[in-house]
């Protein structure tokens, strides 16, 4: 019985398989910032300050790859933040499906839960690290996306070096508010043409 279990998983894991190579984030403005959208099988890097909303960038991405999913693509958010908290409400009203959506907390993730990284089970899985994962692990993680053709977002709690930095993310992005003209700006550093692209904050 275990055993035709595990096979059901499988195959269910291997029907998420997208039919496209891109993932959109379904914003008309960020797409074509990054020519249609992120690549599957890839990581990226994304460098966003807490405190400033930008987290919700990446809620685009989450909400638009479920509407275009037949079945079920499940998410894994792990944060490492000890004292944040998840508000489902919150969440729910971005336009996430919570039935395909689990959070879990984790001090050093690739080591505590590498049998979730070894699955293929979840299409999409954002970490949010708070700079405890080693280069080690962003290769490992990079490994595991190209092998399962996954979505990895690598959030960053600041500001991305432009000069060094993480070698296995195939795209990196640094995003940031200006509360003076009250406008969020990203700027690409790594896997497209560095540009950068500016929008008011009541759209995030």
């Amino acid at each position: 019985m275990e055993r035709g279990k595990e096979i059901k998983g499988v195959l269910t894991a291997q029907a998420q398989r997208p039919s496209r190579s891109l993932l959109p984030s379904g914003r008309t403005l960020l797409d074509e910032f990054l020519d249609g959208g992120l690549r599957w099988g890839e990581l990226s890097e994304w460098g966003l300050p807490w405190g400033q909303g930008l987290r919700d960038i990446i809620l685009w991405f989450l909400a638009r790859s479920q509407k275009e999913a037949e079945l079920p693509c499940w998410t894994l958010w792990v944060y490492s933040q000890s004292e944040m908290r998840v508000n489902p409400l919150a969440w729910y009203a971005r336009g996430l499906n919570l039935d395909w959506l689990r959070f879990v907390n984790a001090e050093h993730p690739v080591k505590d839960l590498k049998p979730l990284f070894l699955s293929e089970v979840f299409r999409i899985l954002v970490i949010d690290d708070d700079g405890r994962l080693s280069a080690d692990d962003c290769a490992f993680l990079a490994r595991q996306a190209r092998r399962h053709q996954q979505a990895i977002f690598l959030l960053r709690p600041y500001h991305l070096s432009e000069r060094r930095g993480n070698v296995w993310a195939r795209t990196r992005i640094n995003c940031w508010h200006d509360f003076g003209q009250q406008r969020v700006f990203a700027k690409i550093i790594k896997g497209h043409r560095p540009r950068q692209i500016t929008w008011p904050f009541e759209k995030l």
